[in-house]
C-alpha cells in the first residue's frame, strides 16, 4: 500500500471537546464510516457532514457554519489517513453562506448550575448579553425531571439525569444554530456553569 496522504495536508489536532478531551462519540462515528456505516449523523454537526469510503479514499463533504468547523471536521478526517484508507479528500467541505445558514438548523444547549435560582439568573444574563431569544427554554431539576424527555434527545438523557441526581439544575435552551456558539460561550465563561453540552444541529422548527 502506498503511503497515506491527505488532500489538504496532515494535522495533529485532536477530535476535541470544548474542555480539550477527545469525544468518544466522534471517534466511534469515524470508525463506523470506515466500516461502511454511513447512515448515522455526525454527533456534533449532525446531517450537515457526510463521509464515505470509496476505492480506499475517505471522501468528506458538508456545509458548515464557520471556518473553524470546516477545519475541525477536516482534522478529524485526516487523522484517519493510514487507518484503512490511503487518501483523505475533504475538498467537499465548505462554509455555508449567510442565506444557506439562517434559520435552517436549531441547536439545543444544556448547562448545569448548583440550583434552580442560579439557573434562572443565568437565563436572565444570557437574555441580556447574548441578545438571543431562545426558541424554547426550560429549567429542569429534581422537581420536574420528567420534563427532560420533552427537551432532550435520548442520547443526552443519561448525562443530564446524572447532573440532576447530584442536586444540580439544568438550563436547556433551543436556539438558532448560527447563535449557538455565542450562547454556549456565555454559559461557560460568564454564567460559570459547572457543565455544558450541546446536541447535534437539527432542522429548524417553529415554536
Amino acid at each position: 500500500m502506498r503511503p497515506a496522504k491527505s488532500v489538504l495536508g496532515r494535522s495533529q489536532i485532536e477530535m476535541n471537546r470544548p474542555n480539550g478531551k477527545v469525544d468518544p462519540r466522534v471517534k466511534t462515528w469515524w470508525d463506523n464510516v470506515l466500516a461502511g456505516v454511513t447512515s448515522e449523523a455526525h454527533p456534533v454537526y449532525g446531517d450537515r457532514v457526510h463521509a464515505r469510503v470509496r476505492d480506499g479514499r475517505l471522501e468528506v463533504s458538508g456545509l458548515l457554519e464557520q471556518p473553524r468547523d470546516v477545519q475541525q471536521v477536516a482534522d478529524q478526517a485526516r487523522m484517519r489517513a493510514g487507518h484503512g484508507v490511503a487518501e483523505v479528500d475533504t475538498s467537499g467541505l465548505r462554509v455555508a453562506d449567510r442565506h444557506e445558514r439562517r434559520a435552517l438548523y436549531d441547536q439545543t444547549l444544556v448547562a448545569a448550575y448548583p440550583d434552580r435560582a442560579t439557573a434562572e439568573l443565568a437565563k436572565r444574563l444570557i437574555d441580556e448579553h447574548a441578545r438571543v431569544r431562545p426558541k424554547s427554554h426550560a429549567i429542569v431539576d429534581r422537581t420536574n425531571i420528567s420534563q427532560l424527555r420533552e427537551v432532550l434527545p435520548p442520547a443526552h438523557l443519561e448525562d443530564a439525569r446524572q447532573r440532576i441526581d447530584r442536586g444540580e439544575a439544568l438550563l436547556v435552551l433551543r436556539v438558532d444554530e448560527t447563535r449557538a456558539y455565542t450562547v454556549r460561550s456565555l454559559m461557560e465563561e460568564e454564567t460559570r456553569s459547572v457543565w455544558t453540552t450541546a446536541t447535534p444541529p437539527e432542522p429548524a422548527r417553529s415554536g
